[in-house]
């Protein structure tokens, strides 16, 4: 790579006063695509924006995270300020690292143990109905991160945490940020669900502080409030941050894995097979279902639901030849590299065994469904093991129609999900 610096990389230079915002809304995968074969692995969308498709670039970002870049987002626009950003994201390493010390084997395995009744409950209570999947693993992955972040305390959170999650929808589904006391609808109502969310997680802290600790802990709320020195605040943060980033990214990823089991019977008959063979008694460990987690990581590969992500700079500073100024974006698509011919054999293709030979791995840096550095997804390891169970315990107990999954194709907003997508689940006899 050149070592010379240049302000900006070149650009589509877009329409007068709306630059390229219009056409990206109109068709954003497709803006992306023919940006990046004009213009290659690097582009500037506008003057405070570049986009990138370079993995090794990406990596160097997602690394200095914390450091030049800031992973803060909102749905509403807001001041942005660098000194708050570093100290924010100081308070939330320290916070998500003593939390996730104290999560032992033996609390992960009683979350496993209560995660079956909810994957089953959920599917029982469609009564073998079509219905919306998305929707509809939008209530267990939401059930499954209240029972992990909150345990006997997780009732009521579900719709909590749904019509937070519905009021961020319209705002954060916009290219334009609107300021937090702007007149609208649709700002008073995402105020009223942000405040009601932290109010609930707050009493729900408040109500397991006053209790006798229990001697062993039996979710993330007991591990936080053992660790000396954290704050209510502290773990009111990273719990409402856990909850709101695990209802829709884990839904959207069963939402597509059962699509495609119900489109590939060959990978339904493989998965159940493997579903079928399991012998054991309770939960069955994922070293146990290889063929299962294979199909749930080629499945994050073709359709990662957080296919945009982005980062802002800190400070006067380079990725790789280009200069960035305080508050520019940075932007890339974990889709787009994932499908990438330069970096997998047959990208468009789904196909679970290049999980499961040893001697083939991916490219470096060019597989991140969940982020990476120290930013990486909180949940990385909970979704996986959400999804994978979840994936097993469908092919075990269900048979499920999906008569027009083949005429579903996918839409890139807030996540990327199956458009439209439904079926009917059937306990088996």
């Amino acid at each position: 790579m050149s070592t010379r610096t240049s302000s900006r990389p070149p650009g589509p230079q877009g329409r007068l006063l709306v630059g390229n915002t219009a056409e990206y809304d109109r068709d954003r995968m497709g803006f992306l695509r023919r940006a990046r074969a004009e213009y290659g692995d690097v582009f500037s969308f506008d003057q405070r924006t570049i986009v990138v498709f370079d993995p090794d670039l990406v990596h160097e970002l997602l690394a200095r995270t914390n450091g030049d870049f800031s992973s803060d987002s909102s749905a509403v626009s807001t001041r942005f300020d660098a000194g708050r950003s570093t100290e924010a994201a100081k308070l939330w390493m320290v916070v998500r690292r003593a939390g996730w010390r104290g999560l032992n084997r033996a609390t992960a395995q009683a979350h496993a143990d209560r995660l079956g009744a909810l994957f089953e409950h959920t599917l029982d209570d469609t009564g073998g109905r079509p219905v919306d999947v998305m929707t509809t693993m939008e209530s267990f992955s939401g059930r499954a991160t209240a029972d992990f972040c909150l345990g006997p305390d997780a009732d009521g959170m579900l719709e909590v945490i749904a019509e937070n999650t519905a009021a961020i929808e319209p705002l954060s589904g916009s290219s334009q940020l609107f300021p937090a006391w702007f007149p609208s609808r649709k700002v008073s109502r995402f105020r009223r669900a942000r405040d009601h969310t932290l109010d609930s997680i707050t009493a729900r802290i408040r109500r397991r502080a006053a209790e006798p600790a229990p001697d062993e802990a039996r979710d993330l709320l007991d591990v936080l409030l053992a660790v000396p020195g954290l704050s209510e605040l502290q773990v009111q943060r990273l719990i409402r941050g856990i909850l709101l980033a695990a209802f829709g990214v884990p839904a959207a990823a069963m939402t597509w894995t059962v699509w495609m089991l119900t489109t590939r019977p060959d990978l339904w008959d493989r998965v159940a097979a493997e579903a079928n063979a399991w012998a054991g008694t309770g939960v069955p460990p994922l070293s146990a279902l290889p063929q299962t987690e294979a199909v749930v990581k080629e499945v994050l590969r073709l359709w990662p639901p957080t296919w945009l992500m982005g980062r802002t700079a800190l400070k006067p500073t380079r990725l790789g030849e280009w200069e960035l100024r305080p508050e520019d974006q940075v932007m890339f698509s974990p889709y787009l590299i994932h499908r990438d011919a330069r970096w997998w054999t047959d990208p468009d293709e789904l196909r679970p065994e290049r999980w499961l030979d040893p001697t083939v791995v991916p490219r470096r840096h060019s597989y991140l469904p969940f982020g990476a550095g120290p930013r990486v997804c909180v949940g990385t390891h909970l979704g996986m093991l959400q999804l994978t169970l979840a994936t097993f315990w469908l092919a075990r107990n269900y048979q499920v129609s999906a008569p027009d999954a083949a005429t579903v194709g996918p839409e890139f907003h807030n996540l990327l999900v199956p458009k439209g997508f439904t079926a009917s689940f059937q306990r088996r006899q």
